[in-house]
C-alpha cells in the first residue's frame, strides 16, 4: 500500500516547491541521515547488481559517494583493496570517513576536478549523470578513467507512473525540491539508443525496483530504475584519460 501510494503521487501531485538556493550541505541536517544510515531499497538493489560484476580486491571510485554506506556495503559484501569516494557535501564526506572511505571534495561538475581524480579499476556514477546536461562527458570519462568498467543508474522515465503522469498533462516527476534537480531524462529505448551512438556495443543494462512482479514480466514499462554496467577491455595498466577519450583503447567502437 505505501508503494501504490507513492506511485499515486507520482502520477497526481506536486512536491513543495523551494525557490530559493538549496544547500546539498543542509540536504543531509534535514533529513536526518548520518554515517549509519543504511541503504534504502533502491540503492541496495543497486549495489547487489552491482557485486554481480564487481571483482574482489579491486579499486572502486563512488562519484558522488554521499556518507559512504554504498561503498561500505559493497565492501562488506565483498572485500575491496580501496574504496574512494568524491562528493561536493563536506558534510556527507565526514560521514563517508567514519565509513572508512578514503574521500576527496570537489565538484565533479568540473573537468579539472575528474582529471585530478586517482585511478581505479571501477567507477560508480548512481544517479549522477541525471543532474549533468553534458552527461556524454561524464560517461566518455568514466569510460576513459576506469581499468575494468563503470556501472551507473538513471530514473527509468519509461516507468508507467510517469507514463500515466504525461497522459494526465503533467511532466513526469523526479525531483524533490526543484524541477531543476533532473536534467537529462532517459526511458530504456532511449538508453539503448544513447549507448549505441556514444560507441557502446558492449554492456549490461538491467531495470529494478517497481512493480513486483510485473517488472520481470515487462521491465521498461514497470521497473522504476535503470542500471548499467560497461565493461572495459583490454585496457593498459594504470592508463588514466581525460574528457575526450580515445575510443579504440577504452574499448569503444
Amino acid at each position: 500500500m505505501w508503494k501504490l501510494k507513492q506511485w499515486l503521487k507520482l502520477i497526481f501531485s506536486y512536491p513543495k516547491l523551494e525557490v530559493h538556493d538549496v544547500s546539498y550541505a543542509a540536504y543531509w541536517h534535514s533529513r536526518g541521515l548520518d554515517s549509519k544510515t543504511k541503504l534504502n531499497s533502491f540503492q541496495k538493489k543497486r549495489a547487489d547488481l552491482t557485486l554481480q560484476y564487481l571483482e574482489k580486491n579491486s579499486s572502486v571510485l563512488d562519484i558522488g559517494c554521499g556518507n559512504g554506506a554504498l561503498l561500505s556495503y559493497i565492501n562488506s559484501a565483498r572485500p575491496m583493496d580501496k574504496l574512494i569516494g568524491i562528493d561536493i557535501s563536506e558534510k556527507a564526506l565526514a560521514f563517508a570517513k567514519e565509513n572508512n572511505i578514503e574521500t576527496i571534495m570537489g565538484d565533479i561538475s568540473k573537468t579539472e576536478t575528474l582529471n585530478k581524480l586517482p585511478a581505479a579499476d571501477y567507477v560508480l556514477i548512481f544517479e549522477v549523470i541525471e543532474h549533468f546536461s553534458d552527461s556524454e562527458d561524464l560517461i566518455k570519462w568514466a569510460a576513459g578513467h576506469a581499468q575494468k568498467g563503470v556501472f551507473f543508474s538513471v530514473p527509468n522515465t519509461g516507468f508507467f507512473a510517469h507514463r500515466l503522469r504525461l497522459l494526465f498533462g503533467r511532466f513526469p516527476l523526479q525531483w524533490r525540491v526543484n524541477p531543476s534537480e533532473h536534467l537529462r531524462f532517459w526511458t530504456v529505448k532511449d538508453m539503448k539508443w544513447w549507448l549505441s551512438q556514444l560507441g557502446f556495443k558492449n554492456y549490461t543494462l538491467k531495470l529494478y525496483e517497481g512493480v513486483p512482479f510485473l517488472n520481470k514480466i515487462w521491465p521498461s514499462l514497470f521497473g522504476q530504475g535503470i542500471w548499467v554496467f560497461i565493461p572495459i577491455k583490454n585496457k593498459p595498466p594504470h592508463s588514466c584519460m581525460s574528457v575526450g577519450v580515445n575510443k579504440k583503447e577504452t574499448g569503444l567502437v
